[in-house]
């Protein structure tokens, strides 16, 4: 479908979808890449971002995937989901901290979130290269410091034998029950 893969991180840690909880929101999905690949698992997927013409809606047309494309600015200031929950939220190499809450708002209970993005030492090597787009050491888990960390990395990420291509920080992070 999109041309490029699914992060690594992504189809290693997704949880698979289960009968009523099986609506996944791919927060910033840029070309669609894991929003074809969770429609793939059995995922309900809304995929949001600011500009979706890079989507190849061709292929997602002919694959039949149940895939909700909506197009908003995320950083207005605006929250464009309102009070929809997510039994899984996916972040990908987007970051815009004052979304943290909203994100935290809006994964069901019990529900998780699977976020990568980039980190301090990033500038070194590429882009993103601004403060406002890396994280810090553990910001990650100090965020979601109060869920159940199922998984988190931070640092290099090697790709065959191409050596560092990225700093980056990951984790999967899952909202407690609540009574």
């Amino acid at each position: 479908m999109s041309s490029q893969l699914p992060s690594n991180w992504i189809t290693q840690h997704c949880p698979a979808p289960s009968a009523g909880q099986n609506h996944a929101l791919d927060l910033a999905c840029g070309a669609g890449r894991h929003s074809f690949w969770l429609a793939q698992q059995g995922w309900d997927v809304t995929a949001l971002d600011r500009d979706l013409s890079r989507v190849d809606h061709l292929a997602h047309q002919l694959a039949d995937q149940s895939i909700n494309w909506q197009q908003a600015d995320l950083e207005t200031g605006h929250w464009p989901m309102g009070n929809q929950q997510f039994d899984l939220i996916v972040v990908v190499n987007y970051l815009h901290r004052p979304l943290f809450d909203h994100l935290r708002n809006a994964t069901q209970s019990g529900g998780t979130i699977v976020y990568e993005t980039f980190m301090t030492g990033n500038e070194k090597i590429g882009r993103p290269r601004s403060p406002d787009f890396l994280l810090e050491k553990d910001e990650l888990k100090n965020i979601f410091a109060d869920w159940g960390i199922v998984a988190f990395q931070q640092g290099p990420v090697r790709h065959g034998d191409s050596g560092i291509t990225a700093i980056k920080q990951a984790i999967v992070a899952q909202r407690p029950l609540t009574s």
